[in-house]
């Protein structure tokens, strides 16, 4: 028996197109069987990598780069590791107020807490920009990346967790089980000559540091990853659910059945299935049939090389768009809801 209830099956990655919060939250709740609170992508400051920045020490709202320059700097590192010891030594979890998300940056989250708490879900999930992601994409003043940097990359990998745990106390609130996604688009770079002298190894305490601390509040974690990376990296984390373009990549990931077989054979893993593509061109053109018909091969596929049957694959499977809606039209984004609720239906889970 898994930790996830097994009729719970479909949610999605995060950002939607619309610009009125209530509007967003009502659509995830109806559409969705894991409603995940909505990044408004259209609002100012709910980018990626400027969204989760409240807080963060030497960040720099107009310019949205880390300014190590600053007089204040130094004292605001400081201060920011007194917090996090008050937090996780001394368990002074009121200093989490510090990190929490506002409606300057996360308008949809302030929405979504209070229609949960009207409606009572048994599980709900949050994302944040994963810590590789914003160490890597995020600037300093120099124009240099963070991650370079021991001490600063440090810094964004304890500040992501309390931001996370901040996020995933205040879920808690309204749903008995929550699901946090460290979104990393930034792993599809991992590898590349950009980042030859960054080590798995380093990429997997941070990933770790953050799934380890979020698990000790009872937080299950999850990953996000829309394109191609080194697949083995994520399947051996300490993260519970792992989330692919499986529309456009399942056959890369398909490459590291050995490591994915270990992954499920580990109690309470998941693998989140993006099986509706969220590329325009590609949501205009394909069936519905093409997707369901795609995935049962893929199933299929993955059950040989796994040794898994099916049916226990399906029991360790969610079902997302391939990625983030928000870059989309506007009924292009409804349609992938749609398809979404019209698979499940389809696979009769």
């Amino acid at each position: 028996m898994g930790i996830l209830p097994e009729n719970f099956k479909t949610t999605h990655i995060g950002s939607l197109p619309f610009f009125e919060a209530e509007k967003a939250v009502k659509l995830v709740f109806e559409y969705l069987d894991i409603p995940a609170w909505p990044q408004l992508s259209k609002r100012k400051n709910e980018g990626m990598l400027v969204q989760f920045n409240e807080g963060l020490p030497g960040f720099n709202w107009e310019k949205e780069c880390l300014d190590t320059s600053s007089p204040e700097f130094e004292e605001q590192m400081l201060n920011f590791y007194e917090t996090y010891l008050k937090i996780l030594e001394e368990n002074q979890l009121n200093e989490l107020a510090k990190f929490e998300l506002t409606e300057a940056t996360s308008l949809g989250f302030k929405v979504f807490l209070e229609i949960a708490s009207e409606v009572n879900p048994r599980l709900v999930k949050g994302q944040i920009t994963g810590p590789f992601t914003l160490a890597s994409g995020l600037k300093l003043h120099t124009g240099e990346s963070p991650i370079f940097k021991d001490e600063l990359k440090d810094l964004i990998v304890k500040f992501v967790f309390l931001k996370a745990l901040a996020q995933g106390l205040k879920l808690k609130k309204v749903a008995p089980i929550v699901i946090i996604f460290l979104d990393e688009p930034g792993l599809a770079g991992f590898g590349s000559s950009s980042f030859i002298t960054i080590t798995k190894e380093e990429v997997l305490n941070m990933l770790n540091e953050i799934a380890l601390g979020l698990k000790n509040f009872n937080l299950l974690t999850g990953i996000h990853i829309c394109a191609n990376t080194s697949w083995d990296l994520p399947l051996n984390s300490e993260i519970d659910i792992l989330s692919f373009d499986s529309f456009n990549f399942y056959e890369k990931l398909s490459i590291y059945a050995e490591d994915i077989k270990n992954f499920l054979k580990k109690e309470d893993k998941y693998l989140a299935w993006g099986v509706v593509p969220t590329d325009s061109a590609q949501l205009k053109e394909v069936s519905f049939e093409e997707i369901l018909n795609r995935f049962k091969v893929q199933l299929k596929d993955l059950a040989n090389k796994t040794g898994f049957a099916e049916q226990e694959i399906l029991k360790r499977s969610l079902f997302t768009p391939a990625c983030g809606l928000g870059s989309l039209p506007e009924d292009l984004a409804l349609k992938a809801l749609d398809w979404l609720k019209q698979f499940k239906k389809a696979l009769n889970l």
